[in-house]
């Protein structure tokens, strides 16, 4: 993102092509990168995690909240939308 070149050059085919196969490793690659892109320019509370409804996908929830609160990032879902129920703390698992 800092290098104004490469960036005109990804801005300017983004979208006119079709998605484009990708392996677990790279695509994991590319999200760490973001991830620690983001926190380095922006700080952490700039990763954002969502989860529609906690209470149905307790463990995937879990895993990904806890990441979140390692590197200092926001967890969200539609219960902070309402307002009505309290936030899923994933140390109840056990």
């Amino acid at each position: 993102m800092d290098d104004k070149a490469k960036t005109k050059e990804y801005k300017q085919v983004h979208g006119l092509d079709s998605m484009a196969r990708a392996d677990w490793d790279e695509v994991n690659k590319i999200i760490a990168a973001t991830n620690i892109y983001t926190t380095k320019t922006y700080g952490p509370d700039r990763v954002v995690g969502f989860s529609p409804i906690p209470a149905i996908s307790t463990i995937p929830y879990a895993v990904d909240s806890c990441y979140l609160l390692l590197i200092g990032g926001t967890c969200l879902n539609f219960y902070d939308w309402y307002c009505d129920l309290p936030v899923f703390i994933s140390s109840n698992l056990g």
